[in-house]
This record gives C-alpha cells, structure tokens and sequence, in this order.
C-alpha cells in the first residue's frame, strides 16, 4: 500500500473525510524523507491535516517512529483519536511514554509511614487504587493525591530488577509497552530528559528508533532550554536539610556538623545575594561574582553532605537491602543523595565555566520573598543535535508556524538544522473568514504604562467586546497590564459579561468556562498564545494588545542578543522580530480553527503601521485579509 492509497482508504473509515491538496503534498514529502532520510522542516496551518500526513508514511515503512509534542492535547488526540483511527486501516502497535514521575512506585506506597489520619487515609486510597489501575499513571488518579511526591517512582531512587515489586511495576510495565511499539509517542520534555541521559551515559531512556518527528517544533527550542535549566535557592537547602534530617536518625547524627553548617550558611548566604543582587533578574559572570567566596563555602559544605550520605548508603544498603520491610527506605535515602549531588552540581556550573556542551548562562533573581542563582544554556543546539538528533535516519520537524513569510532561515538558525523545507497553504479562507484591524494606539515606551494608556486600553477593548457580543480571547505580555485592564473591564463592562483572568482558575477550568458561557472574554498570558483550541463561535475574536517581544531584561535572551552583537550580527532582525512575528502568528492562530470559523482579529499596537518592521510582522500573518485601520 502506498501512503496515498492509505489516505484514500481512510474514506472507508471517516465519513467526513475529504483529501486536502496541501495535506497530500506534506505526505508526499514526509514519505520521500522516511524513505531516503534526511531532515524535513514543514509549516503546516491549522486544516492542513498534518498528524496523517507524518503518520502514514511512518506506519507503512515498518521503521520503529518517534512522535513528540508540546502540549498535552495533542499528546491525547494522537492516542485517543488519530492513531487508533489510522490502526484500523493497517494494523500497527502504538503506546505513550512517560517520564518516571508519572507512575506511581509500589515500594514507596508500601513503605509510606503516615504521620496524620488524613495521611493514613489517603494512603489507604492510593493503596485501593493501585489494585485497580491500569497504568499507574498520575493522569488517572482522581482525584490527585497531596502524597503524590513521596509516592511517584524516580529514576535516582529505583531499585530496578532488586526491586520486590519489579515484576508488577507500573513504570516498567510501560517500558515494556514502550519497546514493543511501531510507534512511540512522546512529549517535547521527556524528549529533552532522554537527550540529558543519552549524553551523560551514553544511552537514553527511550528505545532506538530510525524515525523521529517533531510536532509543535516551534517550541522545540524553549523545551529544550528549559529542561537543561537549573536553580538554587534558600528554598530549596531548607527543604533539603528537612529531608536529610527526618530521613534518618543515624544518617542525621553523622550529617549532624555539616547539617548545622549549612543551615547557618544558606539563609546568611541568600540574604546577602538579595542585598548584594537585589534587581528582580541580573546575569552574573562567574569570576566578577561578589559573593564568590561564600558560594564556595556553602558548595563545599555540599560536598562534604554528599560525601557523608553516600558513605552512609555504600555501608548500609546490603543491610538495609535485606530487610523487604526497609527497600523503600534504601530508595529514599538514594532520591535523596542524587538531589544533594543536582543541587551542588547547579552550584558548581555557576561558579565554573564549563568545558563542554553549549555556553551557560548565569543569573540571579531577587524579590522581597527569595533570592536565587540559576543556570541555563545560552542555546541548547550542541544537547539538541549531539543528544538527539544525531541518532536518527529519518527526522520531520512541523508545525504551524516555523517560518516568517516562507523564510526559515530563523528556526533553522535557532536549532542549527539543515534539510528541506515546505511551507503549505492553509486549508482555510482567510480573505473571508477573518477581518484584521490595526489600532493606532501607541504602547508606553520602556514598558512603564501610564493611567492614560490603561484607561484606553481598556477602553477599546470594551468597545470590541460590545460590538461582537463577547467570545473574546484578549493577549497579554505583561501581567501589571493584564490585571489593570481586568479590573478596568470589570467596571466598565455589563454586570452579565464574564471576564476571566489568567491567575485566578487554572487553564483548564478558564477554557472550561470560556467555551461553556459562549460570549465569555478571556485575557491571557504567554501560554494562551498558543495552544488554546475553541473552534466555533465561542471564541470570534482575539485581541492582541501589544507586538509580543521578547522581555528584554529575560537573561537568556539578552545573553544571546549580546553574543550576536560579539559575531558582527544583527540581533533584532535575525533573532528578537523573528521570534516576535511567529509568537504575533500563534495569536493570531488562535481564531480560525476550522472552515467555518469566522471572525475578528484586532491589533492594539501602531508600531505595526508606523514602525519600518510593521510590514514584516503583518507578512508573518495570512495573507489575502481586509485589514481596517482605526484611530
């Protein structure tokens, strides 16, 4: 069978199913890299019908695939929907991976000491759910369990094979799941963890695969960043010495003298960063740090518990190894022992330039309540492509939006990938699914909004909400701004309009609400700027407040501006307007969902008409669209 007859026989299957143009070209596409390998960068808007297009080829290859995603929606729409869809035209084996804190660890439930009744009783649930369930996976227990973190399996305290419930493990049993499949999906943050153990052990967590595809590869980078980002704060060495002292009596009496130490250094140590750093985020170069010597101090007093728990560990696991009743105890003071080492390894990457893999980037960050020291690569392309990418024949990256008006140049860059690229048609009509309006509001400079820009902030945003009646989605990029023009919407809108706020309910139960209520207006941060899917008339319109830039003080971003300035580059054209144009195209995406989708886009920035970059920004978006300007 071919990938295109296999398109055809899903007619058999989905009644509503009809061959899309652009979806047939990304199949031909993804099919000629499955076969011949190589890497493909495709952008594929919403109703192209991307998941068949990467699927089929990879199905009918007989190649062992991997597919990662971002979100979690479309992590569940490839397994409840998609797959088991395409399964009934060829059979094939499919299955979720998760990382080792989704599962639940039976020695650990087994060997929990409840230390109040309700602690009791909520072992009692967990220990009734365990019989029952089918995967262990935190995503199936309801509700969620408050002993979840003293319950989950985790990879530094696992016994493995010496483990007395190895043979019913939830986490194993999944891997097993995980080797047997054709098809293996996966998420973007697992993808970076099994990237992590692949270039510190040689082998990652996830089985040898020929096939690998990214979707949502726009947030590939971010992922990535994030994953091999690492803190210390004073928050964090008190929680530590809590663990270390309740763990056990004699572990704390030996750790007694390091113990007192470090809890008369952190707090001292922490408070003098606050005074010494007390801007809310400042990087900080390893040899100009002021408090090097008292870092030192307090890393060396690290080292020292280190040393102290794994001679402890190295004497008493036989013993403690042997009394069944005492495993889950063994597998506390291991988790345990690996946070000292994470924690003093952090320490260490601030205060040392590092040798190999990508440039760090070293910061504090300070706030009435806490100080902390944080370490992040300044680019994640030497884990990305020496981790990950390296290990695959075949590799397709898509998504909607990975390019600026068809130039790719941008994430190609970011992610310092070659290959081909295709930029499909969208499925929709634009021209007349959707009317852009440009407002000729001019934001605050430096990003210090006055009353008077508040009040007509909220203003036009009102008159938007009154003309369309509501089912409003409202972008934000900064939170100071987002509550004052709550608060202003409040007052100023009818009694009966419901305003939700980001903040004040979780994501889901805000999108809950939003899609329910039909004429809601939901105002939103960076993460409502992708990923929120309402099709129909509950969302008809999204109003993007201000061009969404890069914060500029953010200590990644400037460290990367800064390096390109140093190479004789133009940081804002090759980095801060890419990013910020495909960022203003995942808002802007958030409306046509489908094609009978209609509805407004409204843009309250006149940097858009006035600035010289406003043209590029707008060639981001589809083209072909009445744009109105209104004072």
């Amino acid at each position: 069978m071919t990938s295109a007859g296999f398109l055809q026989k899903l007619k058999e299957h989905l009644a509503e199913f009809e061959l899309r143009p652009s979806q047939q070209e990304m199949l031909a596409a993804c099919e000629r890299v499955v076969t011949s390998g190589g890497t493909l960068l495709v952008e594929a808007p919403t109703g192209v019908g991307k998941t068949f297009a990467y699927a089929i080829p990879a199905i009918l290859s007989g190649k062992r695939t991997i597919i990662s995603t971002n979100k979690k929606n479309l992590q569940d729409q490839l397994i409840q929907k998609d797959l088991p869809l395409l399964a009934r035209v060829k059979d094939f084996r499919f299955s979720v991976a998760k990382g080792f804190s989704n599962y639940l660890c039976l020695l650990s439930l087994h060997g929990v000491q409840p230390k109040t009744p309700t602690e009791a009783q909520e072992r009692a649930r967990l220990l009734r759910w365990a019989e029952t369930t089918e995967d262990g996976e935190q995503d199936s227990l309801v509700p969620p369990s408050p002993l979840w973190d003293e319950v989950r399996a985790d990879s530094a305290g696992c016994l493995r094979q010496d483990c007395p419930y190895y043979d019913q493990c939830l986490y194993f049993r999944a891997r097993e799941r995980w080797f047997g499949a054709d098809l293996l999906v996966v998420n973007h943050a697992l993808l970076a963890a099994d990237a992590a153990l692949a270039l510190e052990a040689g082998r990652g967590l996830l089985p040898d695969a020929e096939i690998l595809i990214i979707d949502e590869a726009h947030a590939l980078e971010d992922a990535f960043s994030s994953a091999f980002t690492r803190w210390v704060s004073r928050h964090t060495l008190e929680n530590l010495i809590r663990e270390v002292t309740a763990l056990d009596r004699r572990l704390a009496a030996r750790a007694h003298s390091v113990l007192s130490r470090l809890q008369t250094l952190a707090p001292t140590f922490f408070e003098q960063l606050r005074t010494r750093y007390p801007a809310e985020r400042r990087r900080v170069a390893p040899e100009e740090f002021a408090l090097r010597t008292e870092a030192e101090l307090l890393l060396q007093t690290l080292v020292q518990l280190q040393a102290i728990i794994e001679d402890f560990l190295a004497k008493e696991s036989p013993t403690l190894f042997a009394q069944s009743d005492a495993r889950a105890h063994l597998v506390k003071l291991r988790k345990c022992a690996a946070w000292v080492a994470q924690v003093g390894a952090t320490l260490l990457n601030f205060l040392e330039p590092i040798q190999t893999g990508s440039p760090l980037v070293r910061w504090t960050e300070s706030s009435e309540q806490r100080a902390t020291l944080s370490v992040a690569p300044l680019s994640p392309k030497t884990e990305l492509h020496d981790g990950l990418l390296s290990r695959f024949g075949s590799i397709i990256l898509t998504s909607a939006t990975l390019s600026v008006g068809e130039d790719f140049s941008y994430i190609r860059k970011q992610l310092g990938i070659e290959g081909e690229t295709l930029a499909l048609a969208s499925s929709f009509d634009y021209a007349r699914q959707v009317r852009l309006c440009l407002h000729r509001l001019q934001p605050p400079e430096r990003g210090n909004p006055s009353e008077k820009y508040w009040d007509e902030l909220a203003r036009r945003i009102a008159r938007i909400v009154e003309s369309t009646g509501g089912g409003a989605l409202v972008l934000f990029t900064n939170a100071r701004v987002l509550d004052e023009t709550a608060r202003r919407l409040r007052e100023s809108l009818h009694p009966s309009a419901l305003v939700l706020c980001q903040g004040e309910e979780s994501r889901s139960q805000l999108l809950s609400k939003f899609r329910a209520d039909g004429n809601a207006v939901l105002l939103g941060l960076d993460s409502f700027w992708e990923g929120i899917d309402v099709p129909g008339p509950a969302l008809r319109t999204v109003i993007i407040t201000k061009i969404p830039f890069e914060v500029p003080d953010d200590p990644v971003h400037e460290a990367r501006v800064e390096r390109l300035r140093e190479e004789g580059r133009d940081p804002f054209n090759e980095y801060i307007l890419p990013r910020a144009a495909l960022k203003l195209k995942q808002g802007f995406g958030r409306l046509i969902r489908t094609a009978t989708d209609t509805g407004e886009v409204h843009i309250l920035d006149g940097r858009v008409l006035t600035r010289s970059y406003g043209r590029k920004l707008l060639q981001a978006l589809p083209q072909g669209i009445g744009i109105e300007v209104i004072d």
